[in-house]
């Protein structure tokens, strides 16, 4: 029996022993956690007194950490906010004074809140509670643009960043109504709107290079015929010059595309939107946490659409996304994302030019006027799409292993009536055109190790490798020329559809790979100075087939793999954590487009660019105030003209410039964006155009967007919203030989919005308001003679939104 007492005593002793040592284990490793909290880099917060709730969605918004939480030990809670520079673990513990809650790390990102048992609550210390019902207006953290994804691998503040970065926030889109992303792009300098094949794609000239495929969705570089849908939007990020280790892309800069991503707090919201032309569009997103842990989310956001325009075309739009986020304690992450979109659209070349008195000019006629046949213009695009994204903790280290995964599949089909000629008369000439089984599909793969070290200097460090393929293939048909009708009465003769009987029919199959490694270093020099490095060695090829389905000739082009270095260099110093000067140093690359006809192929060098910039920013009264300027200077090398009907190099395009920008919220519900864009930029051509300014490129962009929403408890006004804005774009030319100019334009926008509640979860927002109000008739881009975007007029829309 003694025995069998010592026994088990000493199994006793040894399972006690075992667990102070789990509690020692698990406390020095919850020590360490919350001392890297502690100690992390200081930001600026400018956090309003008011409902906790709201006040650590900014912080959750400002910090980039993860809160997980249940909603019900917030409610009816307030905290005094927090100003000023301080960790984010100083920052947390100033929002919970006296709330009653604590907070614990559990993940690499990720912090925990939990009630304090009475004994842990200091005497004198109560939650300060809140009115049952009040209505709080837009959140302040909606409105923020500071964090970017793009341009770094690494999470940071735009003033951290050696280069020009603007972020688009979804408020944005929804205080100004955006029916596309095109509605906000120009809020950013030295940006506007290109024709985008009949307004069907994504298309914009940033510093006077347009766009090819460098539409970016959460870093994926594509090419996509369709529209991006605005209700999976939570911010638009431009970014400006060249990103050495993305891999190719313009010289002038990219647009990134950051989605909604699942959240663990419950909430959603359901919006319709009209406007006096016809728009019908209905949105909704749902989130939240799927189980009581709060390590598994979803987020189902969803349009509808059936919408008539002022240029009497039709658009259904049908649009799903759904997304899973899985966050054990661990700190690994994983997140799947599924997308569907079917758009019938038409495409709109717009207006035509026309020559008189050895003038080109674009002809005079209503905005309505369609020189195409609305009977022989129809579209439709649908697209699947899917991403996963992998994060793995590496043990204990600062170290994640990072990897991710995108497909995307296209389908589209359309005809149209194209313009191919105007006499001196005014004689139309027309042709039916079109493709039809066009199937776009986008492969990419990424897996990458991001961390830090402290060797010599304090490092982080990017690297990886990426994969990029993009395969298209379709068929191309046209039929004979139809000549009738003019400008001035287009409708007075109907085209006929001959393509059943086409001139031309011929099929296409076009493939483009890269891959390669990269990586991206940021090194501080000193507490004031640091140094970011990032290169990529990209190696591609590419496929192209043509076949003549008339004559039966076969055209073919199959390159060797080929491969080109890319580097770039930021230095960034901060005398004092408001204040970032910079310097930077890109360039990138771009293969060309394998061009075939008459039996040959044409296969020519990359394109080549790079960019010197320097710049300021600013950010003061507490992070309420944000200034930014650059100064730039872009090159790009190996651009193709077409001389006596074939591809050759003639020269490039230089760019200079400078940018201008302002963020503010000077005070509570206020907010004011603006910008001001002065660019010079000319052909560099062995041809006869050197010298002149590219097609659409104006030497002056400004915008500029005021808000100011009553929020002041107790204010009879409180809840009502007032926006007005005013965009300016300069004379551009419709073509490189100046042969005919767009002009300039100027639009100004307003709307007013209220916040209804109705209970404590669900509240309701009114939107009224006026797009182009004093109804300047204007034109956004020319895609060539016969092909000029036309402007919308003065528009009135409405819309309802429950937020719950």
């Amino acid at each position: 029996m003694a025995v069998l007492l010592a026994g088990s005593s000493l199994l006793a002793l040894q399972a006690d022993a075992q667990a102070q040592a789990q509690a020692q284990a698990q406390a020095r490793d919850q020590a360490r956690q919350t001392s890297g909290l502690t100690n992390a880099a200081s930001r600026n917060y400018a956090i309003p007194p008011g409902p906790l709730a709201q006040a650590l969605n900014r912080f959750a918004d400002e910090s980039g950490l993860q809160l997980i939480y249940d909603a019900s030990i917030t409610a009816n809670i307030a905290t005094a906010g927090v100003s000023g520079s301080h960790s984010p673990a100083d920052a947390l513990q100033a929002l919970l004074k006296n709330s009653g809650l604590g907070f614990r790390v559990t993940g690499s990102n990720a912090i925990t809140l939990y009630r304090l048992p009475p004994d842990q609550i200091k005497a004198g210390s109560e939650a300060t509670a809140l009115p049952a019902i009040s209505v709080l207006g837009t959140a302040q953290s909606r409105y923020e643009s500071r964090h970017a994804e793009t341009g770094s691998r690494f999470d940071k503040d735009v003033i951290d960043i050696g280069r020009s970065v603007d972020i688009i926030p979804e408020q944005l889109l929804l205080d100004q109504q955006a029916r596309e992303l095109e509605d906000i792009y120009r809020m950013s300098p030295n940006v506007v709107n290109m024709d985008g094949f009949g307004g069907t794609r994504e298309d914009y000239l940033i510093r006077g290079f347009r766009r090819r495929d460098d539409t970016y969705r959460n870093g994926v570089r594509i090419k996509s015929n369709s529209r991006i849908d605005p209700g999976t939007v939570d911010n638009v990020q431009i970014i400006k010059g060249p990103v050495a280790d993305i891999g190719q892309m313009s010289p002038g800069g990219l647009v990134n595309i950051i989605t909604k991503k699942p959240e663990f707090e419950d909430k959603g919201s359901a919006e319709l939107n009209f406007d006096e032309y016809g728009q019908r569009r209905a949105m909704g997103d749902i989130t939240g946490a799927l189980d009581t842990e709060k390590t598994l989310a979803y987020r189902i956001t969803t349009s509808a659409e059936d919408t008539d325009t002022f240029r009497k075309l039709d658009v259904k739009r049908q649009f799903l996304s759904s997304s899973l986020l899985w966050e054990p304690e661990s700190g690994a992450s994983v997140k799947f994302n599924y997308e569907f979109s079917n758009d019938e659209r038409p495409l709109d070349r717009g207006f035509v030019t026309a020559v008189s008195n050895g003038q080109r000019s674009i002809v005079n006629a209503s905005p309505s006027t369609r020189f195409d046949q609305p009977n022989l213009n129809k579209r439709d695009a649908t697209y699947h799409l899917a991403e996963a994204d992998f994060s793995v903790p590496l043990g204990n280290s600062a170290w994640t292993l990072e990897n991710k995964l995108f497909f995307l599949q296209e389908k589209t089909d359309d005809i149209r009536v194209e313009v191919t000629a105007v006499s001196a008369a005014g004689v139309l000439t027309r042709q039916v055109q079109g493709n039809r089984d066009r199937v776009l599909t986008t492969r990419f793969g990424r897996l990458q190790a991001k961390g830090e070290f402290d060797y010599v200097l304090p490092t982080k460090l990017a690297t990886g490798m990426e994969y990029h393929e993009q395969i298209e293939r379709w068929t191309n048909f046209s039929g004979a020329t139809q000549v009738g009708g003019t400008v001035g009465n287009p409708g007075s003769f109907t085209v006929v559809d001959n393509s059943g009987t086409p001139n031309s029919l011929s099929d296409a199959h076009v493939q483009q790979r890269s891959f390669g490694p990269f990586v991206q270093t940021d090194i501080s020099l000193t507490d004031q100075l640091t140094l970011t490095l990032g290169a990529r060695y990209e190696f591609y090829d590419g496929a192209f087939r043509q076949r003549n389905n008339i004559s039966g000739a076969v055209t073919d082009g199959d390159p060797a793999i080929e491969g080109k270095f890319t580097k770039a260099a930021d230095l960034v110093w901060k005398p004092e954590k408001s204040l970032a000067l910079y310097l930077s140093y890109a360039d990138t690359f771009q293969s060309q487009n394998i061009y075939g006809g008459n039996n040959t192929v044409v296969i020519l060098a990359p394109e080549q660019g790079r960019q010197y910039e320097t710049g300021v920013k600013w950010s003061g009264l507490d992070g309420k105030l944000f200034l930014g300027a650059s100064l730039f200077d872009i090159e790009q090398d190996n651009v193709v003209e077409t001389v006596n009907g074939q591809p050759v190099l003639t020269g490039g395009i230089r760019s200079r410039g400078v940018e201008l920008s302002a963020i503010a919220n000077l005070y509570k519900g206020f907010n004011l964006r603006g910008s001001l864009g002065r660019l010079g930029s000319e052909v560099v051509s062995t041809g006869g155009n050197n010298g002149n300014r590219p097609t659409n490129t104006p030497a002056t962009t400004a915008a500029l967007w005021v808000s100011y929403e009553f929020q002041e408890a107790g204010s009879p006004l409180q809840g009502l919203g007032i926006g007005a804005g005013a965009s300016y774009v300069g004379n551009r030319y419709g073509d490189t030989a100046h042969t005919f100019e767009l002009g300039s334009y100027t639009l100004f926008d307003a709307g007013i919005w209220y916040y209804l509640p109705i209970n404590q979860k669900l509240r309701a927002r009114f939107d009224l308001g006026v797009k182009n109000i004093t109804d300047e008739e204007y034109f956004v881009a020319s895609g060539g003679n016969f092909r000029i975007a036309v402007g919308s007029p003065r528009t009135v829309f409405t819309g309802v939104r429950l937020e719950f």
